[in-house]
């Protein structure tokens, strides 16, 4: 924990540390990184209720209510507590947190680079495809980070960030307009099915069907065309990036009136590997490209996505079948009866 981190040390988040672990400022600087990077769980509990204390008072007890029961805790709490505690468990000159799965017993300090944590991560997940299917091809890793969540201290501010490549953030942005196009060229809404809402042990059902006044099947037609197309997009957009080579970043901001965001756009692999989790902020700005060129790639793959839609749905008015149906697999939803108790 350097100085940096240090000085970002709230009166507050010292007063709860002194509670309940005295000796951590006595500790080495690599003792404390480890101990803030995986708090202990005994640790973590007394923190929060301490830290809670010192931040809101007797009024809040937990994050599902306050003392008078039932009320939530508004954002606005939950940002100044994010604030609060990020020197202790981000690392680096920017309190760097990951909010994301590290792997099993790992934390950030075993991942230096971007691209270690990315790279072990996209290691995982075609390990997982293939045990699933042992006829799946692997693909070469071409960096595959996508709307991933973090906090750190941008510019001297609590900053809450998502992380992505340029080719994730494209296929992102087609996902969203390819949702509005088809919902233009065919109205339609969610609707509760029959079994919605209906419990089921601790569940309850999500049984919500698509009401397109009589063209469901030719909605659902196209909904897959175009999934196919997107996810084709995808895949050729990670080679493209990957071989045009440009590395580097695009600071995209996207802050609220009540909290401050920002897009990380990384255009490949190798400005993954520029990018060390201890100096962050200092090593993206090194490589930070205008976001001019990035805009554009925004604009050339909304076009060539909504020229797809047009097609593909002027296609099916003259040739879909209502008669014939695609095979798919009945699955059925269950949602624990708590699961959005911590949502505002």
């Amino acid at each position: 924990m350097a100085g940096d981190a240090l000085r970002r040390w709230r009166p507050e988040l010292r007063r709860a540390m002194m509670r309940v672990r005295p000796e951590f400022f006595s500790w080495p600087l690599e003792k404390r990184e480890r101990y803030g990077a995986s708090l202990p769980e005994e640790d973590k509990h007394r923190l929060d209720q301490a830290l809670m204390k010192e931040l809101f008072g007797a009024r809040v007890r937990s994050w599902k209510s306050d003392t008078s029961g039932g009320k939530r805790i508004p954002l606005r709490e939950l940002n100044r507590w994010n604030d609060a505690i990020l020197p202790l468990v981000g690392i680096g000159e920017d309190c760097f947190y990951l909010n994301e799965w590290l792997g099993e017993n790992k934390t950030i300090l075993d991942f230096p680079t971007l691209r270690d944590y990315d790279e072990d991560d996209y290691r995982y997940q075609e390990n997982a495809r293939k045990q699933d299917d042992p006829s799946y091809a692997s693909k070469p890793y071409r960096g595959s980070l996508y709307l991933s969540w973090a906090r750190l201290f941008a510019d001297e501010k609590f900053t809450y960030a998502t992380l992505s490549t340029a080719a994730g953030y494209l296929y992102a942005h087609i996902e969203e307009v390819a949702a509005d196009v088809i919902k233009e060229r065919i109205p339609h809404r969610y609707v509760p099915g029959k079994n919605h809402g209906k419990a089921k042990a601790k569940n309850f059902q999500w049984d919500m069907r698509v009401a397109a006044d009589g063209q469901e099947g030719l909605l659902e037609e196209l909904q897959h065309r175009v999934f196919d197309y997107t996810r084709a997009r995808n895949d050729d957009l990670l080679t493209d990036w990957d071989r045009t080579n440009r590395g580097g970043v695009y600071w995209v901001d996207t802050s609220e009136p009540q909290e401050r965001n920002v897009h990380i756009i990384f255009t490949d692999k190798d400005a993954l590997s520029a990018v060390r989790f201890r100096s962050f902020v200092q090593d993206c700005r090194a490589i930070e490209r205008g976001t001019d060129e990035l805009n554009e790639a925004v604009k050339e793959q909304e076009t060539k996505l909504k020229t797809f839609v047009l097609q593909q749905h002027q296609d099916l008015l003259q040739t879909f079948d209502p008669k014939v149906k695609r095979l798919r697999r009945r699955r059925q939803i269950l949602i624990h009866k708590d699961a959005f108790d911590d949502f505002e």
